[in-house]
């Protein structure tokens, strides 16, 4: 039996589509990875020229409080769920996560005894699609408990999402 034209173009399309990586959820592992390099430039990169933050925090403040921040640490290690995207148009979309911090830090001059080890937040982003590319134009970010279940050795990966 000869496999009908039809089902191999869908089987085409299929294949297609799932090498596609979703480019929000792209966005979200290159932010992961970003925290976890201790790279504020590439979060930054990912930010709108526009950005607003909680308290009115602009791009270039943000960027100079994640320096400050990663300086203090010598590891970060971020785990990213509960993760929910609305997509509002072509070119905006919504996006809630939790993200849980671990870190170790630095023993400079007590730091270590300051800084916390570890914290959750859950993130309310805005992104907008520029060009081809989707950054944050706005987020929101507030303490909250992590889901036991969760939390406990489970990360985002994107790349998980889009096999």
């Amino acid at each position: 039996m000869r496999p009908r034209p039809s089902l191999v173009v869908l089987a085409l399309i299929v294949g297609a589509c799932r090498s596609q990586p979703d480019p929000v959820l792209a966005l979200v592992e290159a932010l992961r990875a970003g925290a976890e390099d201790r790279d504020a430039q590439a979060i930054a990169d990912r930010l709108a020229d526009d950005f607003k933050g909680n308290g009115s925090v602009d791009k270039s403040e943000a960027t100079a409080t994640l320096r400050r921040y990663f300086a203090a640490y010598e590891s970060v290690h971020l785990v990213v769920y509960d993760v929910t995207v609305t997509r509002r148009t072509d070119t905006e979309a919504d996006l809630r996560l939790r993200a849980e911090f671990n870190g170790a830090a630095r023993h400079i001059g007590g730091l270590d005894g300051f800084l916390p080890p570890s914290a959750v937040f859950r993130f309310d982003l805005r992104l907008t699609r520029r060009g081809a590319d989707w950054k944050v134009a706005a987020a929101d970010w507030r303490p909250v408990e992590p889901i036991a279940y969760l939390s406990a050795g489970t990360n985002f990966r994107a790349a998980e999402f889009m096999q």
